[in-house]
């Protein structure tokens, strides 16, 4: 029994006669008669009887039928499922952030990539970037955001995400909302709220206020920007954190000013380099930097204004 031999049978069974089979399949009725011969010869049983000019199934013909229509069925969904994996309507992301970009933007841009991926299973695990850095080059994740790392990682590729500089976030009524730029000097008497990195590889802003923090002058340190900026709006001090963070909480009575001297925080995304990755992982990483690329507009008017 071979593939042809089914089609054969299954266009018989559907059409009541060879003529009309042999006309549905475009193939010659003596080849639909020798290949309903050596079904039955292989298969050792009648598969139909003739009644005048039609074939009529025998028992056992009906019971094959029934099987070869749960097989076509199955190739049915088997094409659309692959149908969907071509236009990324099917399968399983992992995408692994750091805090900062886990907070407010990623959820607010996955909730529309999700929405138009209904069938596609997400897992997002929130980790610090060196965590993400390993996690991604031993393929435990297909795609990584996080904190560029400044030496090369093995297995690792890297592309830049976003560039997002650091501010000065404080109340409405603070002195230092009346310059247009706060720079390091005029923090020197003012308690500050900074970030802190998770991991052993220190961020810039950690260096800075080394040199300005004066003894005596309350520095608080935390690994969320989100903390920081909540610790600013109940009044703990000004903050320095990074400008994405910034605008979301600049709202009842926060404001942002830039900050000098000029520090980045460079974000990227992580894939690795000697893996495949699946094409609707490749989809979202298209995605992320289409958004990135609107929210540095957005972030850099902002510091304009």
């Amino acid at each position: 029994m071979n593939i042809r031999q089914i089609e054969v049978f299954k266009a018989i069974m559907e059409c009541g006669s060879i003529t009309r089979a042999a006309e549905n399949l475009n193939i010659a009725q003596p080849s639909v008669s020798k290949h309903l011969k050596l079904l039955e010869y292989g298969l050792d049983m009648k598969l139909f009887v003739r009644t005048g000019n039609k074939l009529l199934p025998t028992a056992e013909g009906q019971a094959l039928f029934d099987q070869v229509e749960r097989v076509y069925t199955g190739l049915g969904f088997l094409e659309k499922f692959a149908t969907d994996l071509r236009n990324s309507q099917h399968g399983e992301v992992s995408l692994a952030a750091m805090p900062l970009m886990a907070q407010k933007w990623l959820p607010e841009h996955l909730a529309d990539f999700m929405q138009h991926h209904r069938k596609v299973s997400f897992s997002l695990p929130v980790r610090s970037s060196s965590w993400i850095w390993s996690a991604v080059a031993a393929r435990r994740v297909h795609v990584g955001i996080g904190l560029t790392p400044r030496d090369a990682v093995a297995g690792l590729k890297l592309i830049p995400l976003m560039k997002l500089p650091v501010v000065c976030l404080m109340p409405d009524n603070h002195p230092l909302a009346h310059h247009e730029v706060v720079s390091a000097g005029q923090m020197r008497k003012t308690q500050m709220v900074s970030l802190r990195n998770f991991d052993q590889e220190r961020l810039n802003i950690e260096m800075v206020m080394d040199e300005v923090s004066p003894h005596g002058t309350r520095t608080i340190e935390t690994l969320s920007s989100n903390v920081a900026c909540e610790l600013v709006r109940h009044g703990v001090g000004v903050g320095l954190v990074d400008a994405l963070s910034a605008m979301n909480a600049s709202d009842h009575g926060l404001t942002f000013r830039p900050f000098e001297p000029k520090l980045f925080m460079d974000v990227c995304i992580m894939v690795p380099i000697h893996w495949a990755l699946p094409l609707i992982a490749q989809d979202l990483v298209e995605f992320l930097k289409d958004k990135a690329s609107q929210t540095q507009k957005t972030i850099a008017e902002a510091l304009c204004t």
